[in-house]
């Protein structure tokens, strides 16, 4: 089968398409048969070595995050899915990667893909979609009237906080590009502001969240803006550990809250968010989409920084 590798540390131009053995699922395990993985920043820092404290130098590795596919085998104990199944998942990015035309991955790891999602565009969905679930949800059983200042609204994670928001009852005020406003209008945001027009720490609204996608507000500057017991959300930590650290510190001190995560795989979690997608006509942004063949530039996309919702590479046919 096709997969991408890298040998060494260093930009897209060190991806490589090659031929491997197709994988052969362990007990609990599925072998899908990949349709589309999505590019996030978190597969090129792993490719520039931002992690190498943890991945270190063995080579070659394999890259890609989430999936969306077809089950093709299922192992022994792999819970309700069979073959044929049309799934959407994850797998453990610093040990293995799912741009590949085969992955095999925990069946815990695995959800059903939603109904009303082409299942090309439900490889965007597990970790984008995942994190903006997790992020809006973290100390709020209820979201009802809760304040959030979305950067980035019009990005991968960004365009799915709209959307959750709105159906967990947020008020999302959305800051994006001129040429994204529109987008963020249409997937529900309460408001939109042009961060080329406007001065997000100069309008006087305060918020309950600060959900900053695009690095653009300074921790230091968003307490300004955070109402009593609100909290600053980073999303990107670049590999480093000290955001951590300084968001414990936070968490026993008082005043507003610094505070990061990183999403891990969880079936039901994906489970939870198909639901809400056919439930409430959520969707996919996806415009742009690139062949494996093309994974370097899809790679160069996502490291510009600019793309609209999601980058999708698609693999195989539905």
């Amino acid at each position: 089968m096709k997969a991408v590798l890298y040998d060494r540390y260093g930009g897209p131009e060190n991806l490589e398409v090659r031929e491997v053995p197709v994988p052969a699922p362990g007990r609990g395990e599925c072998l899908v048969r990949v349709v589309a993985a999505s590019v996030n920043p978190a597969d090129w820092k792993l490719l520039e070595g931002h992690w190498r404290w943890v991945t270190g130098r063995r080579f070659p590795r394999r890259i890609g995050i989430d999936f969306s596919g077809v089950v093709e085998e299922a192992g022994p104990g792999a819970g309700g899915f069979v073959p044929g199944s049309r799934v959407m998942g994850s797998v453990a990015a610093l040990k293995t990667g799912c741009l590949a035309e085969y992955v095999a991955v925990p069946s815990a790891a695995l959800s059903r893909a939603p109904e009303n999602v082409a299942l090309e565009e439900a490889a965007g969905i597990p970790v984008a979609c995942s994190a903006a679930w997790v992020g809006l949800h973290h100390r709020r059983p209820e979201l009802r009237g809760t304040k959030v200042l979305l950067t980035g609204a019009g990005g991968g994670v960004g365009h799915f906080v709209i959307q959750l928001g709105g159906v967990l009852g947020a008020e999302v005020t959305a800051v994006c590009s001129t040429a994204k406003i529109a987008l963020c209008r249409d997937l529900g945001a309460t408001r939109v502001l042009d961060y080329t027009r406007s001065d997000v720490l100069a309008e006087g609204e305060r918020y309950d969240l600060v959900f900053d996608c695009a690095l653009s507000i300074p921790y230091r500057a968003a307490r300004g803006i955070l109402r009593p017991g609100g909290e600053y959300l980073l999303l990107a930590t670049r590999g480093n550990v000290g955001p951590f650290f300084r968001a414990l510190f936070t968490q026993v001190t008082p005043g507003p809250r610094l505070w990061t995560f990183l999403v891990g795989a969880n079936g039901d979690r994906l489970t939870r968010l198909a639901e809400l997608f056919e439930g409430h006509g959520l969707r996919v942004v996806a415009p742009s989409r690139y062949p494996l063949e093309r994974v370097q530039d899809a790679f160069r996309e996502s490291i510009g920084g600019h793309a609209t919702g999601k980058i999708l590479v698609s693999v195989g046919s539905p």
